[in-house]
């Protein structure tokens, strides 16, 4: 049993380092697009990609996001303000040039440039730009990625979600 959860970690381990230098590419973005919960169309993995070109984020990172923002619905509005596919908050949608964050491209766009500003600030650290996503840059840089349960949860999901995207590859 020991050994067993010692080869399981040791797996998990080799994923998720692959995992974190996958995060940020350069190379044409390949999606898993059948490999996330929810149906994803065509249009919006084709957006996707192009998001992940200009921004050099996963397109499978940028689709888990989405998956657990708003299940892919463009017109998601969470309890507390947030919007569209990536949920941003429209303060943060308009500093990152959205003007209709029910816009998919836009959303999109918006919400991938944020993620790659959180990926640079954090040295590629995965689980640091996610949390951040989740809970605030600031907080996060003080409190790290487990500062609440519900961000623990948060990066969790993602990370699953991205994980057997790029198994599905």
């Amino acid at each position: 049993m020991k050994n067993r959860i010692s080869v399981v970690f040791v797996v998990i381990a080799a994923t998720l380092s692959f995992a974190t230098a996958e995060a940020r590419t350069t190379s044409t973005p390949v999606l898993a697009k059948n490999a996330f919960p929810e149906r994803m169309p065509d249009s919006l993995a084709l957006i996707i990609k192009e998001a992940s070109t200009k921004y050099g984020v996963d397109a499978n990172l940028i689709a888990a996001v989405a998956v657990k923002e708003s299940r892919l619905n463009p017109f998601a509005v969470s309890k507390r303000g947030a919007q569209g596919l990536m949920q941003l908050m429209p303060r943060t949608a308009r500093a990152l040039g959205v003007q209709d964050s029910f816009d998919p491209r836009q959303n999109i766009f918006g919400g991938t440039k944020y993620l790659a500003e959180l990926l640079a600030r954090f040295n590629g650290d995965i689980d640091m730009a996610l949390a951040s996503y989740n809970l605030g840059p600031n907080r996060i840089a003080k409190e790290g990625p487990r500062a609440t349960p519900g961000v623990i949860d948060y990066v969790s999901d993602i990370k699953s979600f991205y994980i057997a995207a790029l198994r599905a590859r």
